[in-house]
C-alpha cells in the first residue's frame, strides 16, 4: 500500500474523474473521493456523497456551497497529503473553501478540463472565481495550450501549471467498420450538434450508417430530432463500453465544437482508427493537420466538401489511421501521461 493519501473532489459519475481516480487506486494510493454526484463509476471504495441534491450539467448547482463544512470536516478526518479538485469554479471553489477552513491550502490542486475556463456560464462571475482560486492553489492542471494561455492570463505562475491530457489506452480497432459516421458530443451550444445535422441533411448519404450519441439532451428535443432526421440513428446516452464499441466500428468522427480543451472523444476516435473531421479551433490543430491525418473545417461548405471527400476515399484513410496511431503513441498514451501527472502532483511531498 502506498502510504500517500489523496482526496479527489469531483463528479464521481464522470469518465474524466474515473481516469484520474482509477490510476491512483491502481498505483496503491489511499484514495478518497468526495462528490455531489449520486453515483460512482470509479474504482474508489472510499466515496463520500456531499449532498442529497442531484447535480445539473447545465449549471446552477448552488447547493454545492452547502457541502463546504462537510468537506472541511472530511479533510480534517482524513488528513490527505493531496487534495485534487476537478473543474475550477464549481468543485474547485468548494474544495478551496473547505481546504481554507481546514488549513490545507498547500495541498490543493485543481484540474481545468476546458469548458470551465473557455466557455463558462455567466463568464463575468465565473472568470473572477477562476482567477481567485487558481492563483491560490498549489498546482493547476490544464488539458491544452489554449487553456494554459487563458489560465496564465489570470496571473497564474506558469511553473505551477501542468499541460497535458490524461490520454487513452491503446486498443485494437474493430475489423468491421460498419458505421460510416459518428458524433458523440453532448447536446450543448458549444457542440453545435444542429450545425452537423443541418449539413448532413444537405448531402446524399444513401446507404450510409450515421450515428449520433447526444448526452444531456432533453427528452422533448431528443424526440424532435429523431423525427426531423429519420435517416440518422440517435442515442440519448450510452455506457462507456458501448460508446467505445461504436467508435471502433466507425470510419469517420465528426465534431463542430466552437472551443475545447484536448477532447477525450477526439483522442479515442484517433486511437480506434476513426478519421476526424473537426472544427478548425486551436486545440484541434494540436492533433489534426488538415489533409494529413484528418480534416479541419471553418464553415458549412468546407464541412460538406471534406466529408464527401472522406466518404469517397480508401487509400488515404489507411494512411490517416497509421499517422494518428503514431501521434497517440508519441503524446497521448494513458499510462505515460498519467505517470507525468503523478510526478507533478506529488512533487511537493516528502518520501
Amino acid at each position: 500500500m502506498n502510504n500517500k493519501k489523496i482526496l479527489f473532489v469531483a463528479d464521481a459519475k464522470s469518465i474524466h474523474t474515473a481516469k484520474w481516480v482509477d490510476y491512483f487506486v491502481e498505483q496503491d494510493y489511499e484514495v478518497y473521493l468526495a462528490t455531489f454526484a449520486n453515483e460512482n463509476v470509479t474504482k474508489s471504495d472510499n466515496v463520500y456523497f456531499l449532498s442529497r441534491f442531484s447535480s445539473s450539467n447545465s449549471g446552477g448547482n448552488y447547493h454545492y456551497l452547502l457541502g463546504v463544512n462537510k468537506l472541511a470536516k472530511l479533510v480534517r478526518e482524513i488528513k490527505p497529503d493531496i487534495i485534487n479538485a476537478h473543474f475550477s469554479y464549481s468543485y474547485g471553489l468548494v474544495a478551496y473553501l473547505a481546504a481554507k477552513l481546514s488549513n490545507s491550502l498547500l495541498k490543493l490542486s485543481v484540474v481545468c478540463h476546458g469548458s470551465d475556463i473557455l466557455v463558462p456560464p455567466l463568464p463575468y462571475i465565473t472568470n473572477k472565481i477562476n482567477c481567485f482560486i487558481l492563483n491560490r492553489v498549489d498546482k493547476v492542471f490544464v488539458v491544452s495550450d489554449q487553456i494554459k494561455d487563458r489560465v496564465e492570463g489570470f496571473g497564474v505562475n506558469p511553473a505551477h501549471i501542468f499541460v497535458g491530457q490524461y490520454g487513452v489506452k491503446y486498443d485494437v480497432p474493430a475489423d468491421n467498420k460498419d458505421i460510416d459516421i459518428i458524433s458523440n458530443r453532448a447536446y450543448a451550444p458549444n457542440s453545435r450538434i444542429d450545425f452537423l445535422l443541418n449539413n448532413l441533411s444537405k448531402l446524399d448519404l444513401t446507404n450510409k450508417k450515421v450515428i449520433f450519441v447526444v448526452p444531456h439532451i432533453s427528452d422533448e428535443k431528443f424526440e424532435n430530432i429523431k423525427l426531423d432526421y429519420p435517416s440518422i440513428v440517435f442515442y440519448q446516452a450510452l455506457d462507456y463500453k458501448k460508446m467505445q464499441d461504436f467508435v471502433s466500428r466507425s470510419k469517420l468522427y465528426i465534431s463542430a465544437t466552437e472551443s475545447d480543451g484536448t477532447s477525450l472523444s477526439l483522442l479515442e476516435a484517433m486511437n480506434l482508427g476513426c478519421i476526424p473531421l473537426i472544427s478548425n479551433i486551436v486545440s484541434n490543430r494540436s492533433w489534426v493537420l488538415d489533409g494529413i491525418n484528418g480534416y479541419l473545417f471553418n464553415n458549412d461548405m468546407e464541412f460538406q466538401s471534406k466529408l464527401e471527400k472522406l466518404l469517397g476515399q480508401n487509400d488515404d484513410l489507411h494512411k490517416f489511421r497509421s499517422l494518428n496511431w503514431q501521434l497517440i503513441k508519441s503524446k497521448g498514451l494513458y499510462d505515460v501521461q498519467m505517470q507525468k501527472i503523478e510526478q507533478f502532483l506529488v512533487s511537493h511531498i516528502k518520501p
